[in-house]
């Protein structure tokens, strides 16, 4: 059976947006249940998400800003040397880029650095700091790093060197000793939006020394702020609405060059910064010193750019082949570790590169959604380092935290961390996670979550509907791109398509609703035609020779019920050689003879459990078929019904004809069926076929004597119904059984026989 691979969260939100409201801001239908889910039904919180006006706090809300900005100021009227101190990921380099630039139009002698993840790790590195201060430093600032530095920054005090802290990771049991540390969730100041990233408190700053900002900055606000995966809501929402465009009218020579290097040439959107941008910045921190990804976003050359984001394309190609080579390793390891029933997987081996294990953890998880931590193990330093992923169900932060005495260094949240522990803690701390899992999922399997925002009909799924949704982009976290369900939708048609059939494409009611399902072409097999299913999955207009129509683009599917049925009954024998014989059940008359012990006749009961059960004759009794039928229990049932039975189409006579019949025998006394049979025929009127029936009947009644062919009335014979002949029931059930299974349209054979399979009988 194909089963949801997906657990259904449905939004639980029923409050109601007030008609004046959806009047004012012209919401459609979906949009209304959107919204709805999402949690936006007031006025005020619908007009900040919709609205174009602008949405940004006053810089100098922000904690420290102003002993900030004057300690600036000063180190800029005093020439004083001043290092911007960043982070190696797109929201580091971003932010460095930023405030960089800043600085310099201010006339500011201001240098620039990214740490080495390999060599440093991340935030503040004491060494760095000694090397600043032998340069004649006397100012660092940091960007999305700081908050966490605490002895560093203590350090940079004994030196001499003041530092400014910007940053929007969460505080420790206490704060850093820092000149000033600006920050959204500062605990001593009340700004208006916690969940700034680290390019935003960088922008924030920046907008503070100096009003009059390049546009393209907000440019790489908007990368920042969707690479790091922030809430895309309030003045994030509009700083990256801004962003975009930008990036799409007039992008910096770095982000345009770098986007040509990726041939793309489409509009920029939130998914082009996710899926093109980002991971491209990213890549050169994972792999090396991220310093290139900082010099190609200052560039102002766009030859020098191009040469750069060549650079840095290479790295991401790189990035993906080392990715795919290690994912495959870890696969295998998972494997192992899940045939040896383990819940928490803890995969590790020397020469993975660390910096791109958290990719691989997320590919694991994806596969198996079971938590998850990548190592790579150092055998000279004798520890292991790497990334953990996590699922909803599991927080990744507390179950580390009640083993930290088997670990050296962690940090994270919920779904993510990064760790070093020692080589021999590996397996300690394997066999504690996994009784933590056994604990917490009693043994049995844990779901993936989908957040599935409304339950809607086929009706809500118009064009001018889904383009409404385009009001709700930029989508990202917090503002997830919709989801929708669809219970109890009938597939019209299954196909398999693209190269190798790939990809499912599902046809869906009267409607003819497009819905796709990419890289499960394999479930065609499942679906047939008239199935009734369940979707979950995500709307957009597809567009073909200047017409647009609606499509679902699916996410998850499951049948509406337990079986999948087959309508065979047309198909040739070619087709009848697709289906899987290894764990199939042939259901067939006791008048055919049975191949093996997996052929069964109708009448028969059977206990196992299968896969399929191909229903290959058409049966000669009804309730015999429906004994047999409710023994069954398969996931595939095919409906075949072979036969050469023709009693539907030939009809029963009627009492006329049986009465008609039956005088002329009588007025003739004796009648010779051969040479006399085609007279009675057309003196009656009626077919040869229908002729020889009726006197079989009549013969079973004892009606008739039958002597060397010569046919005489029995006037000794006991009164009865012609109906109670034998021969005339088993005629009238097989013309039953011929319209019922055999004549009838496709949707109602199935429709019956599921009700049958689901001991919900109804009529055909």
């Amino acid at each position: 059976m194909t089963k949801a691979r997906y657990q259904w969260l449905v939004s639980e939100n029923n409050q109601d947006i007030d008609q004046q409201i959806i009047k004012k801001f012209n919401i459609s239908p979906l949009l209304e249940k959107t919204l709805i889910s999402k949690g936006y039904t007031t006025e005020d919180k619908i007009e900040k998400l919709l609205s174009k006006e602008v949405l940004f706090h006053d810089p100098m809300l922000l904690s420290d800003m102003e002993k900030a900005t004057s300690r600036i100021h000063k180190a800029i009227e005093n020439d004083e040397r001043i290092l911007v101190y960043g982070d190696y990921d797109a929201d580091g380099v971003t932010s460095t880029t930023i405030l960089v630039k800043t600085l310099e139009s201010l006339g500011a002698t201001v240098g620039w650095y990214i740490p080495n993840r390999f060599t440093e790790g991340y935030g503040p590195s004491e060494a760095a700091f000694r090397n600043a201060h032998d340069e004649g430093v006397t100012l660092i600032i940091t960007v999305d790093n700081g908050v966490q530095g605490h002895h560093e920054i203590d350090v940079a005090n004994e030196l001499g060197i003041d530092v400014i802290i910007t940053d929007h990771h969460e505080f420790g049991e206490t704060k850093p000793n820092a000149y000033a540390i600006v920050h959204p969730m500062h605990p001593d100041f009340d700004y208006p939006f916690e969940f700034l990233a680290g390019v935003g408190v960088s922008y924030k700053l920046s907008k503070a020394l100096k009003n009059d900002l390049p546009e393209s900055f907000l440019g790489l606000v908007a990368i920042g702020t969707i690479a790091d995966l922030v809430s895309l809501t309030d003045e994030n929402r509009y700083m990256v609405k801004q962003g975009l465009r930008i990036l799409n009218e007039d992008p910096s020579p770095g982000i345009k060059a770098l986007l040509s290097v990726a041939d793309f040439n489409d509009e920029v959107s939130e998914q082009t910064v996710g899926f093109i941008i980002g991971p491209r910045l990213n890549a050169v921190g994972r792999l090396d010193d991220a310093r290139l990804a900082g010099e190609l976003l200052m560039s102002e050359d766009y030859d020098e750019a191009t040469f750069l984001a060549e650079e840095v394309d290479h790295f991401n190609t790189e990035r993906k082949a080392i990715v795919e080579t290690i994912t495959e390793e870890a696969m295998q390891l998972a494997e192992v570790e899940i045939q040896q029933n383990a819940q928490f997987l803890i995969l590790a081996k020397e020469n993975w590169n660390e910096g791109v294990l958290g990719i691989v953890a997320s590919r694991v998880v994806e596969k198996f959604n079971l938590p998850t931590i990548v190592l790579n193990v150092d055998i000279d330093q004798n520890h292991a380092k790497g990334s953990a992923r996590s699922i909803e169900q599991v927080s990744m932060f507390e179950f580390l935290q009640a083993h930290g005495d088997l670990i050296q260094k962690f940090g994270g949240h919920h779904m993510a961390a990064g760790m070093t522990l020692e080589i021999d803690a590996i397996e300690p701390l394997k066999t504690a996670l996994n009784e933590e899992m056994s604990k917490l999922t009693d043994g049995k399997p844990l779901l993936p979550q989908l957040i599935v925002d409304a339950e809607i009909d086929t009706s809500d799924i118009t064009v001018d509907n889904i383009f409404d949704l385009e009001r709700l982009r930029p989508f990202g976290t917090d503002i997830a791109a919709p989801i929708f369900s669809i219970k109890n939708v009938q597939v019209k048609s299954a196909k398999g398509i693209g190269q190798g059939e790939k990809h499912l494409k599902l046809t869906l009611t009267d409607k003819n609703i497009a819905a796709l399902h990419w890289n499960f072409g394999n479930l065609v097999h499942d679906i047939s035609n008239d199935t009734s299913i369940n979707v979950a999955g995500s709307l957009n207009v597809n567009e073909w020779n200047s017409h647009q129509s609606p499509q679902i683009i699916l996410k998850d599917l499951e049948l509406s019920n337990e079986h999948t049925i087959f309508d065979y009954r047309s198909k040739n024998k070619h087709d009848l050689l697709k289906i899987n014989q290894d764990n199939a059940l042939f259901v067939i008359n006791k008048s055919e003879e049975k191949v093996n012990d997996q052929y069964i006749y109708y009448g028969e009961g059977y206990d196992n459990e299968i896969e399929t059960c191909v229903l290959r004759d058409l049966p000669e009794d009804i309730e015999a078929f429906k004994r047999t039928l409710s023994s069954i229990n398969a996931e595939k049932y095919y409906l075949v019904f072979k036969g050469q039975s023709n009693s539907y189409f030939e009809g029963m006579p009627n009492d006329q004809k049986f009465k008609a019949v039956y005088k002329a025998l009588y007025t003739k006394k004796e009648t010779n069926i051969q040479s006399e049979g085609m007279k009675l025929c057309e003196a009656v009127k009626i077919k040869p076929d229908h002729l020889k029936f009726i006197l079989n009947c009549f013969y079973e009644l004892n009606f008739i004597t039958i002597n060397n062919g010569i046919i005489e009335i029995n006037k000794d014979a006991e009164k009865n119904e012609i109906q109670n002949a034998p021969l005339y029931q088993a005629k009238k059930q097989q013309i039953e059984i011929e319209k019922t299974l055999l004549y009838n349209d496709s949707q109602s054979v199935i429709n019956w026989v599921q009700s049958l399979l689901n001991n919900t009988e109804e009529e055909v």
